[in-house]
């Protein structure tokens, strides 16, 4: 057997091989997806609020969950790069001093419009004094791609933020904050415009992805077996 033959044979083969295998990681996100909408529709429909009273046990992701407590005024963080209803502008991640831990406890409170220039952050005003909300528990995941100088606009109060990256903000800003966020529930009075829902690629999308890779590796099999037997036929003649 010539050595370009080997060769073309081995790209082949590991050719295949990766497109299986990108196939079979987009059904395991699409997988994981699944699940997170799950539990997103199933918090939407649980009737209590559990307390958040313990910081060594942490409910489930979009449990439901109630806490004691009040803002630190004048200080939140303004997250970059939120849409609401077409609009872009700012979720605000206010900090609440819980009545059981030491940790800062972001709360996203809603969305406000990025006014009308981003040189000039919009003005909020927290709820102040002593207070008990109702939220969702969720531990945001965080991107690879952002470095911590790019993380954060370090300066007064309030600051822009590219992540809710509560261990890099500790750092930076040299405060405890804990490593999770409530999202202010949509029927509690104080805070802005917000309608909960998972911002991420749907499951379908991961699956149709899939489907593509497979469709490729299939289409690569069939290429190299017509030209295997083409070959071998041209050698018998």
């Amino acid at each position: 057997m010539k050595r370009s033959t080997v060769v073309a044979a081995v790209i082949t083969v590991l050719a295949i091989f990766s497109l299986v295998k990108l196939g079979l990681w987009q059904l395991q996100r699409a997988d994981e997806k699944q699940q997170l909408f799950d539990d997103f529709e199933r918090a939407q429909q649980q009737q209590q609020w559990l307390p958040l009273t313990d910081a060594d046990s942490l409910p489930q992701r979009y449990q439901g969950v109630s806490l004691s407590g009040r803002f630190i005024p004048q200080h939140y963080f303004l997250l970059d790069n939120q849409v609401y209803n077409g609009k872009v502008g700012y979720h605000v991640i206010g900090l609440l001093q819980s009545d059981f831990q030491a940790a800062l406890i972001p709360v996203n409170l809603g969305w406000v419009s990025l006014g009308t220039s981003r040189r000039q952050l919009p003005s909020i005003e927290l709820p102040s004094g002593p207070l008990t909300i109702t939220g969702w528990f969720y531990q945001p995941s965080q991107s690879r791609f952002i470095s911590p100088d790019q993380l954060i606009e370090v300066g007064p109060w309030p600051m822009r933020i590219q992540q809710l990256d509560a261990a890099q903000l500790g750092l930076a800003l040299e405060l405890s904050i804990a490593p999770y966020v409530v999202l202010l529930s949509e029927t509690e009075r104080i805070g802005f415009s917000r309608q909960w829902q998972p911002n991420l690629m749907p499951p379908e999308k991961h699956r149709a992805y899939a489907v593509t890779w497979f469709s490729l590796a299939l289409a690569c099999f069939i290429i190299a077996l017509i030209a295997g037997r083409s070959k071998t036929k041209t050698t018998e003649d």
